[in-house]
């Protein structure tokens, strides 16, 4: 196990197991809003991808994402990650940890947990306003 305090957490995460398993895991959704958020996220600040780095965590692979559209070009995206571990120190159902644009939770939903997550599992969920950035449909 690895230990992380990122923000207000403390977590044992079981850090290679968890990049692993986002590497095995080939599911993307299959809708507009889904590629949208794909490609909008390669554009996120640095400081939201050494968050996610520092869990194990792709961004581009929420294990589940909701999205809404918003007026004007703004998409508002919520959803889950997963990663193996347990919480040593941190609230749940808050959104108590802001990184950039995205806000961060620890949260016990535990829906759409990827198969090749073994337990122990810490969710996190997230929400974050993006563009919408597609001209049109295609595949990424």
């Amino acid at each position: 196990m690895k230990i992380v305090q990122t923000e207000k957490w403390v977590v044992a995460i079981q850090y290679e197991e968890t990049k692993m398993a986002f590497a095995l895991n080939g599911y993307r959704c299959q809708s507009e809003e889904c590629y949208n958020f794909v490609k909008a996220s390669a554009g996120i600040e640095p400081i939201v991808l050494t968050f996610a780095e520092k869990l194990g965590i792709d961004l581009s692979k929420p294990s589940q994402l909701n999205s809404h559209r918003l007026d004007g070009n703004m998409v508002m995206y919520t959803g889950q990650y997963h990663i193996i571990g347990e919480i040593v120190e941190g609230e749940l159902n808050g959104w108590d940890t802001v990184v950039g644009e995205h806000c961060f939770s620890l949260t016990d939903e535990f829906t759409h947990i990827p198969p090749m997550m073994p337990e122990p599992i810490i969710e996190i969920s997230f929400e974050v306003v993006l563009p919408w950035v597609l001209d049109d449909v295609k595949t990424v």
